[in-house]
């Protein structure tokens, strides 16, 4: 949903209309130089009447490649020194009603780089927990890769689980080199390892987010079976579909009675509950935040 951030302090979408990209189209101007801006009034208009009590974030936080700094750092060294932070999320998003409340995020694929996996992802999760940056506003909460909360409301309850699932966009180092996150055409070039944090290399990439997953969908089905809430929403990166775990999340859909999925990745607006392998569980897809241009050509 973050957008680049120019050497003038602007903020425009990624450009993902360029002829050698699928989604090719014209270029429309008042949305397309300032589509995350417009999100953001609508945002801040909407919450003025719904009041929300905190924001779901599905990740790609910063466009194209993530926060501008490398993987590996201590977490204490959380800095803003790209003004990323302050430019393309705090100041972007505020105002009554969103003041002060939190945003529950999952990392995406952009994060981690997008093609590579060496850019400050942990960053985007040690942020949680600076207390001492000028730049935070304390909103912030993304605590780690995959966790849980509760929502306790006078009568019902909401557990949220979120989830880390970009190793469906982890291949082999030699495979796919324009969208894969364990590149070797283009993580080597930027000293490709994130020390204790993640990936060692390439090489190591791919089975790192393989273990990662593993860990994640056991604890997963762990937490569903032990949840007591009303309701169970699963928020995610890459929507349940075919091989991004259509058939996991089916089988949990099945097992669990998951109220609903939240997504995000494509950059369009969808909703979906009644057929389907997932069904009756509802499946939002919100990946029109305005950091990238859309798929689809927007209404002028």
């Amino acid at each position: 949903w973050g957008g680049v951030l120019l050497k003038n302090g602007g903020v425009v979408p990624a450009d993902d209309r360029s002829t050698t990209f699928k989604n090719h189209r014209t270029f429309v101007s008042g949305v397309d130089d300032c589509a995350q801006q417009n999100v953001a009034q609508a945002m801040a208009g909407r919450a003025l009447s719904s009041q929300p009590d905190y924001v779901l974030n599905v990740g790609d936080n910063f466009y194209w490649g993530g926060y501008a700094t490398k993987c590996g750092a201590p977490p204490y060294h959380t800095n803003d020194a790209s003004g990323q932070w302050k430019t393309v999320y705090e100041d972007m998003y505020r105002g009554p009603g969103l003041d002060g409340k939190q945003w529950l995020g999952v990392l995406g694929n952009h994060d981690y780089g997008g093609w590579m996996f060496t850019m400050g992802w942990d960053q985007a999760i040690s942020y949680t927990w600076s207390t001492n940056l000028p730049t935070s506003t304390g909103r912030w909460f993304t605590p780690a890769q995959y966790y849980s909360g509760k929502v306790r409301y006078p009568d019902f309850a909401v557990e949220y689980f979120f989830l880390d699932n970009n190793m469906f966009d982890a291949f082999h180092p030699d495979e796919q080199p324009s969208n894969n996150i364990c590149s070797s055409a283009h993580n080597l070039e930027y000293g490709a390892t994130c020390g204790a944090t993640g990936p060692t290399s390439p090489e190591d990439c791919f089975a790192w987010f393989a273990r990662l997953w593993e860990s994640e969908k056991t604890w997963l089905d762990d937490s569903l079976d032990r949840s007591t809430a009303d309701w169970q929403v699963i928020v995610v990166h890459f929507p349940p579909e075919g091989s991004w775990g259509e058939a996991f999340f089916a089988r949990l859909a099945q097992t669990y009675g998951i109220d609903l999925i939240v997504a995000g990745h494509r950059h369009r607006q969808s909703f979906r509950y009644d057929d389907g392998p997932l069904g009756p569980t509802g499946v939002l897809v919100t990946g029109g935040g305005g950091g990238i241009t859309s798929e689809g050509v927007p209404d002028s």
